[in-house]
């Protein structure tokens, strides 16, 4: 990595003036990405009409300018280490473009340190050797007053130290041509570079130059001189074949390729075998409405239990034991009724809202202690008549949160706030988001837009705003789960939000205050299901999910 230095000498317009110098630094690049030694730069200014031609050893212009603006550029390069990979020794160079500290060390991918050098250089290629006593995957780190860069290396044998030595440098010169230069001069770059006796002209770069930077130069040269390396990581369940070896124990291995150009392609294997090839059981008991029924692709016309196997990324088995029953749902012996359940992610949900209702309470009758139970649009205590109410029918009943505690039938409980979470979390990283997104992280609020695909079909006040469940309420609901905007008893003892908005309780206490609780929201225009607290005494849904 050597230089071409050439110092411009612009013109002085103005009375009172700084000097800066820009600084271009030109890096050739051959076909395979790596490293290509420039023989020449030719540049052009358009903008002032002059070619000059900066020749090795040098492959910097350093154009000098009359600017009050100061701009920079890194001082220093590292180079690939050659050869790479190596067999206990190799060696790199390091451009500093100004006398400065130097740091470089080499660690393993752990962390370790094995080697290091530390003092001050002089401007100049720099080149050092590295010995290595172990063979495995390192990074190379150099810090040049202050900035860092790094890369990696892997040594296949064995050296008889850990070390990293300083062998030399050579001086940087410095051509100077003269030739007006101004920022924002339309300019061209063509590099030259000799390969196999055979001279190469790059792809030309035209740019307006703004200040100093590294321009990288491109050649349609396949330099098979030094193996590319591509590091892998497997995991399977028995055996993993590679290059027609296989392997079926875990660890490291190293094989030499062909890659497309036909050059060599070293290649480590961080290989994991999982189970030795025992599957991974599971059993799951499904209630549904649904008749048929699919479950992972198969579709199920009959109640019964069946058997899948699955084959996962890794190569194991999965062995399913599906327990179903149709057409039936989930029983509540308590008072006979039945509901429908979905599977969402690994969870089991009910798709309706709960309609348990052993007593019935007045609107005004509010407690944090006691369980209260209330149907909206009915203001009294028998129990019949309430249930005659179509709002009980259509919503299911209304619970304060000491009766949402125990509301679920047998093998179902009230959802914490952290399983509301993974609801959640599943759906907006399994293309539930109305916009398609897959989000990545565990965060519930980073790309929340999930309410459509939880809100029922239908019922909801229209709304203008583009996916909300208000707004073209046939495309809601594909996930199944039928949220309905149930609405709610409020702190004034008043029901209100039918057709507005839906609440479901948690299971969990806010925090310091033992008269609140968490829950879950959709509304008729908000994209976002909401998380909020509230007060105990109110008045929400309740949805329910298998133990």
């Amino acid at each position: 990595m050597k230089k071409i230095t050439l110092i411009l000498s612009g013109l002085l317009l103005v009375v009172v003036s700084f000097a800066q110098d820009i600084v271009i630094s030109f890096t050739g690049v051959n076909a395979n990405g790596g490293y290509q030694r420039l023989d020449s730069v030719v540049i052009h200014n358009y903008s002032q009409g002059w070619e000059r031609t900066a020749v090795y050893p040098d492959t910097t212009m350093i154009a000098r300018i009359t600017d009050i603006e100061n701009h920079s550029i890194d001082n220093y390069m590292l180079s690939s280490n050659v050869p790479n990979p190596f067999d206990g020794k190799t060696e790199f160079e390091l451009s500093v473009h100004e006398v400065g500290n130097v740091f470089v060390s080499v660690c393993d991918m752990a962390g370790r340190n094995y080697a290091s050098f530390d003092g001050n250089l002089d401007a100049g290629i720099h080149r050092f050797e590295v010995v290595l006593s172990e063979p495995k995957v390192y990074v190379l780190s150099a810090i040049v007053n202050g900035m860092t860069s790094s890369i990696k290396m892997v040594n296949l044998g064995h050296g008889n130290a850990n070390a990293i030595v300083h062998k030399g440098y050579s001086a940087e010169s410095k051509i100077v041509v003269s030739g007006d230069f101004n920022l924002n001069d339309v300019m061209k770059y063509i590099g030259y570079a000799t390969y196999n006796g055979v001279l190469n002209t790059s792809a030309p770069v035209t740019k307006v130059q703004t200040g100093s930077e590294n321009i990288s130069l491109e050649f349609d040269i396949v330099d098979c001189s030094t193996p590319s390396l591509t590091e892998i990581n497997v995991e399977r369940c028995l055996a993993y074949t590679l290059g027609g070896e296989t392997y079926t124990e875990s660890g490291d291995y190293v094989q030499t390729l062909q890659d497309v150009n036909g050059c060599d392609s070293v290649v480590l294997l961080h290989l994991t075998i999982t189970n030795n090839g025992i599957p991974v059981y599971s059993e799951v008991e499904i209630n549904t409405c649904a008749d048929p029924f699919v479950y992972n692709g198969v579709t199920y016309t009959e109640s019964g239990g069946y058997q899948q196997v699955l084959t996962a990324a890794n190569g194991c088995d999965s062995i399913v034991l599906l327990w179903l029953h149709l057409g039936s749902g989930v029983y509540d012996e308590r008072d006979g009724n039945s509901y429908c359940s979905i599977m969402i992610g690994e969870q089991e949900w009910l798709a309706e809202n709960m309609r348990y209702l052993p007593s019935v309470n007045f609107y005004s009758d509010a407690s944090v202690v006691d369980a209260k139970y209330y149907v909206y649009g009915y203001d009294g205590e028998d129990v019949e008549t309430a249930k005659e109410n179509p709002n009980y029918a259509e919503y299911g009943a209304w619970y304060n949160w000491k009766a949402a505690l125990t509301a679920c039938p047998a093998g179902w409980h009230l959802p914490s706030d952290d399983e509301w979470t993974e609801l959640e979390v599943y759906l907006q990283n399994n293309g539930y988001n109305f916009d398609d997104y897959i989000d990545t992280d565990s965060d519930r609020e980073t790309h929340n837009v999930i309410a459509k695909s939880l809100a029922s079909t239908s019922g909801w006040v229209e709304s203008d705003v583009e996916n909300s469940p208000g707004w073209l309420q046939p495309k809601n609901n594909t996930s199944s789960f039928n949220g309905k905007p149930a609405g709610h008893r409020w702190v004034d003892s008043q029901f209100m939000g039918i057709g507005l908005y839906g609440f479901w309780w948690s299971s969990t206490t806010q925090s310091g205050d033992n008269n609140s609780a968490w829950d879950r929201k959709i509304h008729n225009d908000s994209v976002a299901m909401g998380k909020t607290r509230n007060s105990k005494t109110l008045g929400f849904s309740v949805r329910c999910l298998r133990n």
